[in-house]
């Protein structure tokens, strides 16, 4: 049964895909091979570039400096697996896209609620996207007034006395990044997608609320009087949420296992992000005011990446945990036994959550996100006394 309003994917991602195909790191099928070599030579450009910076990390004698280029290699590593995604996996990419943002329902107080929160996202994160403009801005334009990078980096030549090479160097790091920031708007794909299954999920328990209740085009609802019809109705209605909700828990689990990897690396590296982060604000010499914001939107952009990720999953595992008292909320009691029975063991299998667990031991939830901090914390403190 078709329902009569719908959710389609909003404006700004369609747009962000036709980016993608502009510049060239999705491919189109009129100019295959030039596309495939700007992708080929915009990875290696961006590798090498997270390359030089480890290695300056590697070999430079001030500690402290250390300490910021490290956690800008995990930042970068982390983003490298992001390009990978864009240039290799657009397809899936772009499916899960528009498989998870197409959603209807016959409520319209619930459409107006879910789209309402579907805006607001969509808001959040183009404030993302701003601090991410800021950061490539700070680290473009201030190299030209004060003739000095932002940061150091294992460049070949010598940039700091000759002036050719400062451009090249100055050149290469403005690309580099413009491409870190194109991995951006992978993020917040990635968050849409969540953010998309959070209100399936919504709309699934709606859907176990109004079980055999038919909704006019007046944005009312009513009962069928006769008893039998009620329960032919509710039992229509039901099968076609379980079915619903079917197809939801396969599309979430093949999120899971496409973005399960880059899941990893992140949690794995987000503790150790956030404190270098943490580390350079805390014991940065403050002669440079403009180094300061550089590091301090990299501590905002490794702390908000982090911990958006793990609010989206337990939005995702909260929202699912609300269909077995949605499902009791519906006129169940009136129903024949062997329906009730149906419904009981549906509830039985609503009882455990959705949950996106990378590789079977990390959660991606708010408890995983304080852990995370916990851990930033007891290795910031380490750091601390070993600079002492």
């Amino acid at each position: 049964m078709e329902k009569e309003y719908k959710l389609k994917m909003s404006d700004t991602y369609r747009k962000m895909i036709a980016f993608y195909h502009i510049v060239g790191l999705w491919k189109s099928e009129n100019i295959h091979w030039k596309a495939s070599f700007r992708q080929i030579f915009a990875f290696l450009l961006f590798v090498l570039c997270i390359i030089l910076i480890s290695l300056k990390a590697v070999i430079t004698d001030d500690k402290d400096e250390s300490v910021f280029l490290g956690a800008t290699t995990l930042i970068g590593i982390v983003q490298i697996y992001r390009f990978y995604y864009i240039i290799w996996k657009q397809k899936k990419v772009v499916d899960l896209m528009y498989a998870s943002s197409t959603s209807c329902t016959d409520d319209y107080e619930t459409f107006c609620h879910v789209n309402k929160k579907s805006l607001n996202f969509t808001t959040l994160f183009k404030s993302f996207l701003v601090a991410m403009f800021a950061l490539c801005i700070i680290t473009a334009f201030t190299p030209l007034v004060t003739k000095r990078l932002i940061f150091n980096f294992a460049f070949p030549l010598d940039y700091k006395t000759d002036e050719m090479a400062f451009w090249m160097a100055y050149v290469f790091i403005v690309i580099s990044f413009l491409l870190s920031l194109t991995c951006c708007f992978l993020t917040s794909m990635i968050w849409y997608i969540m953010m998309n299954f959070v209100v399936k999920f919504e709309l699934l328990g709606n859907d176990f609320k109004n079980l055999g209740v038919i909704s006019t085009k007046g944005q009312e609802s009513f009962s069928v009087t006769s008893r039998p019809t009620k329960q032919t109705l509710y039992l229509q209605h039901l099968i076609e949420a379980i079915k619903s909700l079917e197809s939801t828990d396969e599309l979430l689990e093949e999120f899971a296992s496409t973005f399960s990897g880059l899941f990893l690396l992140q949690i794995v590296t987000s503790s150790l992000c956030i404190c270098g982060g943490v580390y350079s604000l805390a014991f940065s010499s403050h002669d440079d005011p403009i180094q300061d914001g550089f590091y301090c939107i990299v501590e905002l952009y490794c702390f908000f990446d982090t911990f958006a990720l793990m609010y989206l999953g337990n939005e995702i595992m909260v929202s699912s945990d609300r269909l077995s008292y949605c499902l009791f909320e519906s006129n169940w009691i009136e129903q024949t036994q062997s329906c009730k029975r149906n419904i009981l063991i549906l509830v039985e299998c609503l009882k455990q959550p959705q949950q996106i667990i990378v590789c079977k031991l990390f959660p991606l939830t708010l408890e995983s996100f304080s852990i995370i901090v916990n851990r930033a914390y007891s290795m910031f403190n380490l750091l601390q006394n070993f600079r002492t």
